[in-house]
């Protein structure tokens, strides 16, 4: 039996056996609908017409996402993804994947307004699954979350999170006590400072995140819209105000993102993407129908 046979068969059964103990639910087999991220080949500042995957979006014909798919550039190899599990429509378990190798997963439940209510991180190695945090969330009557308690792997409480919303239901602070455990998003606090337009849009917003382990970063973020609504330029810069960087997003006329361009300082062109979105009416995906 080859390696990587061995490897396949050695994670699916660790797989099956994970999702019976952590959650009730299985992952959507059919493929039904496939959305497709490519990255342009930038020479001398100009875009190629040479282009290849990065990542890819895998629903089934109910409309559940159940893989995501990165590429790596240079190998051009899909070595990270994460699988998705259900019960019904309702997301209850994600594993996570690097370079081919299950590293974690999250166990989800939710309340009778569909709000993730705990959400549990197993950490995986070769020889053990640990418990590193579960959450438990409270949300007020706008549907915000308010506050988070964590626990350990010893059920101990760990942290406590406090959040704070503007009128318009932004969050602009997270206040985050205690030190047994680490918040699964890894944020320790956050701040938000943010404007908008007569619509009630954003139109540029600071933001300082502390994450674990991690120093402080401070952005401050400007955003352009069309008459649908969507963005179609965000300009972020750093703390002290120079242009970092720039991107142009298009969009379909069904608004559905149709390509991104990133620019640096000087307005060099950084990076090009195009999505394509494709329908797979067979269950032996023979014909393929781009959207």
């Amino acid at each position: 039996m080859g390696k990587n046979r061995l490897i396949i068969i050695t994670t699916s059964l660790l797989i099956t056996i994970t999702t019976a103990l952590f959650a009730q639910g299985e992952k959507p087999q059919n493929i039904y609908r496939v959305t497709v991220n490519s990255r342009y080949v930038i020479e001398n500042g100009e875009r190629t017409s040479k282009y290849y995957a990065i990542g890819q979006l895998i629903s089934d014909s109910l409309g559940r996402l159940h893989t995501e798919i990165d590429y790596n550039w240079k190998t051009r190899y899909p070595d990270n993804y994460r699988w998705h599990y259900f019960d019904g429509q309702t997301k209850v378990k994600t594993d996570y994947f690097f370079k081919e190798n299950l590293k974690y997963f999250k166990v989800f439940s939710h309340n009778a307004n569909h709000q993730l209510e705990t959400l549990s991180l197993f950490l995986v190695t070769d020889s053990d699954t640990t418990l590193a945090v579960r959450e438990e969330h409270t949300y007020d009557d706008q549907g915000n979350r308010v506050r988070s308690i964590g626990y350990n792997q010893k059920g101990k409480r760990g942290f406590r999170v406090r959040y704070k919303y503007d009128d318009n239901n932004t969050e602009i602070q997270r206040k985050v006590r205690g030190k047994r455990a680490i918040p699964s998003d890894s944020i320790m606090s956050l701040k938000r400072v943010v404007e908008y337009d007569t619509l009630n849009r954003i139109v540029n917003e600071l933001v300082e995140v502390q994450k674990y382990d991690m120093p402080k970063e401070t952005k401050h973020k400007f955003y352009k819209y069309d008459d649908k609504g969507n963005v179609v330029e965000k300009v972020i810069t750093d703390k002290i105000s120079n242009k970092t960087i720039r991107k142009e997003y298009v969009y379909r006329r069904d608004n559905r993102l149709q390509g991104l361009r990133i620019y640096d300082s000087n307005d060099n062109l950084l990076d090009y993407q195009a999505w394509r979105y494709e329908i797979y009416r067979t269950a032996n995906r023979t014909h393929r129908v781009f959207e």
